[in-house]
Parts: C-alpha cells; structure tokens; sequence
C-alpha cells in the first residue's frame, strides 16, 4: 500500500512539471505566435558541435547537460499577448513558482521564475516589451545553485 502511494505521488510530481511545460504547446500551432521547442536530444547535439544559441542574460551552458528542453513563445498581436501573459500568470500561481529576478528597463519588462521540483525544475523567463510578448521555459533537472549561475552574467 505504502509502496503504491509512494509511486503515484513521485508521478504527480512529475506530471505537474510536465504540465507546466505542455501547458505552454498549445501556442505551437496559433497564428501570430512564434514558437520553439529544442528537445534535450538537440541541446546535447548543439553541446557538442557549437556554443547554443544566445538568449539576452542568460548562459544556457551553465545549464545545458541538465535541460530536458527549452521552449520560446513570441507573441506580437495583442489578443494573444494577453492571453499568453495570463497563461503564464495562471502557472505561476497554481504551481507556486518564486521571483527569482526582475529587470525593468525603459519599456521592457524582464520577470525570471523559478520552481524546483523533486523530478523536473521549470525556470520561467517573461519578456514583456510594449510590441510584443516572449516566454521562453527552461525544464531540466537542475537545483537554485544551477540557475543562479544560469543568470548570472
């Protein structure tokens, strides 16, 4: 019985962390929505033959061997802006995600969360800037000391 009960809360775990992530696919397939998703399997090729992609602020080789995936979702039109920023909003509350950063600069907005799970660790990156809106999700399998150096610059 003990062992039955252990198993299924390890998967609710992990499925909340999976969840925040899928929660994010449904933008892969909207219009006005730019959408990326690099599977761990791409982060460890890219390790491997070039530096990854550059993100403002972020080294993603602090990270790179304990992604399990990263997604970025731009939105430009503002119905969509809106309900993107809401999305993310909604996860951050339901899941208890903490501030780990805010940047404010002119007319941009830079909110980093983070939320360390026994299973997964979700780091959330809100870019909001007057013409447009961008999310990029780090999950991995990473603690607070990685993604400190993670942002760091």
């Amino acid at each position: 019985m003990i062992k039955a009960l252990l198993c299924t809360v390890l998967a609710m775990v992990s499925f909340t962390a999976n969840a925040q992530v899928k929660a994010f696919e449904k933008y892969a397939d909207m219009k006005n929505v730019s959408y990326v998703y690099i599977s761990k399997y791409m982060l460890g090729m890219a390790g491997k033959v070039a530096t990854p992609a550059a993100i403002p602020g972020v080294d993603i080789r602090a990270l790179a061997s304990k992604l399990t995936g990263i997604q970025i979702i731009t939105a430009e039109e503002t119905t969509v802006r809106k309900k993107l920023k809401n999305d993310v909003k909604e996860i951050l509350a339901r899941d208890k995600y903490e501030v780990l950063m805010q940047i404010r600069e002119d007319d941009s907005k830079v909110d980093i969360y983070h939320c360390m799970g026994k299973q997964q660790s979700v780091v959330v990156m809100m870019v909001d800037e007057d013409d447009n809106a961008t999310v990029i999700v780090f999950s991995g399998k990473f603690n607070i000391e990685d993604v400190m150096k993670m942002v760091q610059e």
